[in-house]
């Protein structure tokens, strides 16, 4: 038995020329965090680089190593993720990154391991305008600026935040837009570059241009798979596809799955494919916010969903077929009644590829 994670290049070929459409001149980052969004690290390095694309943008220092060491020497690889730790910024020394400074602390460590070594290290300053994550704060512009003046080690060539409200508020958007802006002028004003300016990821990208400027940051878009609303061009892609193992007839009131909550209504064709949660089939994000507005938001969807008759599906032989009853962790169930299909075909499946990614073997198409 063969399941995959199927890429499809010409799709994400297709969302690579719509984004560069939307940067126009602007720098385009590639974003590989997350194992490229699950598309597999090297696999889209390569794809992007093929495209022109030549800077990208990680998180984890292990991808850093793992890009250098298979040729990709000459792009420039941004570390998102500011740190004090000394291994880790000698390894981002080492494999020659583009260091996040997000803190005081950070920017000493950084700086007294350059000058020890006699080196000059790039940076970039993260500004911190509402994630909360990494970054310096707005009203914390002296200590920027004494970056500049005291880090001779440190050569910072950008500045940057990170929308937080991206795919829901013009406002938010904004209101950190113009927080960056300030910080920049008065880097400037004091006598120095702040360097490239970015702050654009996918959302913003597709929704407002005023935030396309020196760069920009897309990961998301390259799948196909943004958190807003809209038609950008932009396809799709990565699927599971996995073949169907036993086709059998279940009888009237018949259950299927955990809890019996599926009852046949009449006898129907049902196949059976090993494909389920932990492949990264029909997933959803854990709650982790109980406030009033998240619950509402939470409440409102499941009627929707139960109100619209909407079911989980998949497609056999170009035909969809619902899924029925609860999905299992590696298992589920499909109404094939009405499908022309035999044990083998396959059966195709929209799943989370960032945790099918982790599971499933790639194949580009």
């Amino acid at each position: 038995m063969s399941k995959y994670l199927v890429v499809e290049r010409q799709k994400v070929r297709n969302n690579i020329a719509q984004i560069r459409k939307k940067a126009g001149t602007a720098e385009v980052y590639g974003v590989l965090k997350g194992n490229a969004y699950g598309f597999g690290l090297l696999e889209m390095a390569h794809l992007l680089r093929e495209e022109g694309v030549s800077s990208f943008a990680v998180t984890e220092v292990r991808d850093l190593v793992i890009l250098r060491n298979a040729g990709f020497i000459d792009e420039e690889i941004l570390m998102l993720r500011s740190t004090a730790l000394e291994e880790e910024l000698t390894k981002l020394i080492e494999y020659h990154a583009v260091c996040t400074v997000g803190s005081y602390e950070a920017a000493v460590a950084l700086n007294g391991l350059a000058d020890a070594a006699s080196i000059k290290v790039e940076a970039h300053i993260k500004l911190d305008t509402g994630m909360g994550r990494y970054g310096f704060l707005p009203e914390e512009t002296d200590k920027i600026i004494s970056i500049f003046k005291y880090m001779s080690a440190l050569q910072i060539t950008g500045l940057y935040t990170h929308f937080n409200k991206a795919f829901s508020s013009k406002k938010a958007v904004e209101e950190q837009l113009d927080q960056l802006n300030k910080v920049a002028d008065a880097i400037r004003s004091a006598g120095y570059s702040p360097g490239k300016l970015h702050a654009a990821n996918s959302s913003a990208l597709l929704k407002y241009p005023q935030t396309v400027l020196d760069a920009v940051r897309v990961g998301s878009a390259l799948t196909g798979r943004v958190a807003v609303r809209g038609n950008f061009g932009l396809q799709k892609a990565g699927t599971a596809q996995c073949p169907v193992v036993e086709i059998r007839w279940l009888p009237k009131n018949h259950t299927v799955g955990y809890g019996g909550d599926f009852k046949c209504r009449q006898m129907l064709r049902a196949a059976t494919v090993p494909m389920g949660y932990a492949d990264g089939f029909c997933t959803d994000k854990q709650r982790d916010m109980f406030n009033f507005k998240n619950a509402v938001m939470a409440t409102l969807s499941a009627v929707k969903a139960w109100g619209t008759g909407r079911q989980v599906t998949a497609q056999i032989n170009g035909k969809t077929v619902p899924v029925i009853g609860h999905v299992g962790m590696q298992h589920c169930v499909l109404d094939v009644t009405d499908v022309e299909c035999q044990v083998g075909d396959m059966a195709v499946f929209e799943v989370n590829p960032i945790i099918a990614g982790a599971i499933l073997p790639k194949r580009y198409e």
